[in-house]
């Protein structure tokens, strides 16, 4: 379970708006990745935050951050306008699938905590926008990440990840953010 603490739609808008690659905010849907300072080992402990526009949609927890060691970590505090476009995760369930590449670090630390150790790269990696699940009826909330994140964002409660891919759904891409959590005012 996450303990990131809460923001105000406000708070979070003021913060990606800071950003330096911050160009406008997308007038379709988009997401909104909070990063944990906790990052435990293991657990789903950031946040998805879904807004249109500059309105606030819903938010669920999820995890920016691996399972495995060597895998990539998504740079934080850069969008990525126009990141992912439907497709499939490993050819078998709707997913977001990169469509383009975007900053990323790879590490190879085995503390199980996140600490990219390579220099930036910038590619298409297969890092995916899924589910902990490939059953699309699934109503389980996943508890730990396990092998479901190599670099991928991923949702642990599976019937809020496709109410949301359901959203995203009709648009041809949707950009993303991460932000590393932060203190706000």
């Amino acid at each position: 379970m996450s303990n990131v603490r809460k923001y105000t739609d406000k708070q979070l808008l003021e913060k990606v708006k800071s950003l330096d690659s911050f160009e406008s905010i997308p007038s379709n849907y988009w997401a909104l990745f909070v990063r944990s300072n906790e990052d435990q080992a293991n657990v789903f402990d950031d946040k998805c935050y879904i807004f249109k526009g500059e309105k606030f949609v819903t938010v669920t927890s999820c995890t920016t951050n691996k399972g495995h060691k060597g895998t990539g970590v998504v740079e934080a505090n850069v969008w990525n306008y126009d990141g992912y476009k439907l497709g499939l995760h490993r050819g078998k369930t709707p997913a977001g699938v990169q469509a383009k590449g975007f900053p990323y670090r790879r590490d190879f630390t085995t503390d199980g905590k996140t600490n990219p150790t390579t220099e930036i790269k910038n590619d298409i990696r297969g890092f995916n926008f899924h589910a902990a699940s490939h059953d699309l009826k699934s109503k389980t909330i996943v508890q730990s990440i396990g092998g479901w994140s190599e670099g991928c964002l991923v949702f642990n409660n599976i019937p809020e990840f496709y109410n949301i891919l359901n959203l995203l759904k009709p648009q041809k891409t949707w950009s993303f953010v991460i932000v590393d959590e932060f203190e706000a005012e």
